[in-house]
């Protein structure tokens, strides 16, 4: 009889082994920083480079990535003062007013 109820307690750690482990992908995806659904085995894409758009002798030039920016701030072909333009803003900007090129232009000066 001993025996029968050492099976028994082992069939019954058995059953909620195993209702525990069903409930785990839905606990664990709860857990995960809102609600993000786990990733999928292939990679995200690349994030593409932004591309720049300058004016040059009052017309449109470009589009331009960061390096290439960067070969033209070194020539002083574009400085501070020089429009430029990417998607996502509302109007032309100064160079010297967006992070992204102005860092550019410190970087030009340490190399």
């Amino acid at each position: 009889m001993a025996n029968d109820n050492n099976f028994f307690e082992k069939i019954m750690e058995l059953g909620i082994g195993i209702s525990v482990a069903q409930q785990m992908p839905n606990f664990l995806t709860q857990c995960l920083p809102n609600n993000q659904q786990p990733s999928s085995k292939t990679p995200p894409q690349v994030p593409s480079e932004t591309a720049y758009y300058l004016v040059v002798d009052n017309a449109q030039a470009g589009p331009f990535k960061e390096d290439d920016l960067l070969i033209m701030i070194k020539n002083d072909l574009v400085r501070p003062e020089t429009l430029v333009w990417k998607t996502g803003m509302a109007k032309w900007m100064c160079a010297s007013r967006i992070p992204e090129i102005n860092k550019l232009f410190l970087m030009s000066k340490i190399r």
